[in-house]
């Protein structure tokens, strides 16, 4: 990886180099990538990027390289360009993992369910290297062209160590979540969860809970409901007819594993404490947080006799609540 964000950094960090790296990829005009992506140690996901593109472009790189004068010999093995070639298909399989786990309303079953499906990938990946199947792993599998059968039957015995060791990994950092996992159930498929899978602090009544899960279990007319997805399901059930298990799912349903909010919150904040603000309270900056996240959906109020206010008057309406705050 270091001589990957070496070479990169030394083109994109200086602009004649960056130009003269583009002209070549121009010259060479072999439907390649137009440019490297410059690697941003902020985000997880820009790594796997970098390194796509870096092996698409490195026969590119190698000329630019030595145009330079600059030596690297890691460019000219085999072997390291296997282990590229291995690292790109697996960080794109953790991408993949990563881009399911962000993103909004994602509730806490869509994410265990996308991490259980991805613990039990490294299975099939080592299964397959084993046997000599690379068809999960593509730039892999373009790369082991280049090398003997016996250097290649060496590397691939590596990867598969490597891959059980990464199933190994997950297993042991997601081991709690397993064991939480027939109270998922319940709140995805409640029809067919365990009785006893309501358990203390999550109800504070277990018999009264088990209980309620035969009944619960019995109403067909709530059945139809859970088509409709889990939080209309929710809604739908009685609190006074099922108490804790409602409360119990409530729970649940607050939980969430995603820092898509988090985020989306601190870059609206970064947005209000511009350098053209003069004032901002504690109290500024929590009212004006709600009314910026806040999904705003237009009523039709003239049922009620009221005028309708027009989406182009929004813009006042806020500006007239800002002021409302300061003076109040």
């Amino acid at each position: 990886m270091k001589p990957v964000m070496e070479i990169v950094n030394y083109i994109r960090t200086h602009a004649l180099n960056h130009r003269q790296f583009k002209n070549l990829i121009a010259e060479l005009d072999k439907g390649l990538p137009g440019d490297l992506p410059l690697h941003c140690t902020v985000r997880w996901l820009s790594k796997g990027q970098v390194l796509s593109r870096f092996f698409e472009l490195l026969d590119a790189v190698k000329l630019f390289m030595e145009g330079k004068d600059k030596d690297y010999p890691e460019l000219l093995d085999l072997e390291w360009i296997m282990d590229l070639a291995f690292l790109v298909d697996m960080l794109c399989h953790l991408d993949r993992l990563n881009l399911t786990l962000q993103g909004k309303l994602k509730m806490l079953p869509d994410l265990v369910q996308s991490v259980f499906a991805f613990v039990n990938k490294p299975k099939l990946f080592k299964a397959h290297i084993q046997k000599g199947y690379l068809t999960h792993f593509p730039t892999l599998l373009k790369a082991s062209g280049q090398v003997t059968s016996a250097a290649l039957n060496k590397q691939v015995a590596r990867y598969a160590t490597l891959v059980e060791n990464l199933h190994e990994s997950f297993v042991t950092q997601f081991r709690d979540l397993q064991l939480k996992r027939p109270q998922i159930t319940f709140l995805v498929d409640p029809f067919n969860a365990e009785t006893d899978c309501l358990k203390a602090p999550l109800v504070t009544d277990e018999a009264a809970a088990e209980l309620e899960m035969i009944d619960h279990c019995e109403e067909d007319q709530l059945k139809p409901a859970l088509r409709e997805g889990t939080i209309e399901f929710w809604k739908s059930v009685p609190m006074e007819k099922y108490p804790n298990i409602k409360r119990a799912a409530l729970k649940k349903l607050s939980m969430f594993g995603s820092t898509y909010v988090c985020e989306s919150v601190f870059s609206t904040l970064k947005h209000l404490k511009s350098k053209h603000r003069s004032v901002l309270t504690h109290t500024h900056v929590k009212e004006f947080l709600r009314v910026a996240i806040a999904e705003y959906k237009q009523e039709n109020c003239s049922r009620q006799g009221m005028p309708e206010v027009p989406l182009s008057n929004m813009p006042s309406i806020l500006l007239y609540f800002c002021f409302w705050t300061w003076f109040n």
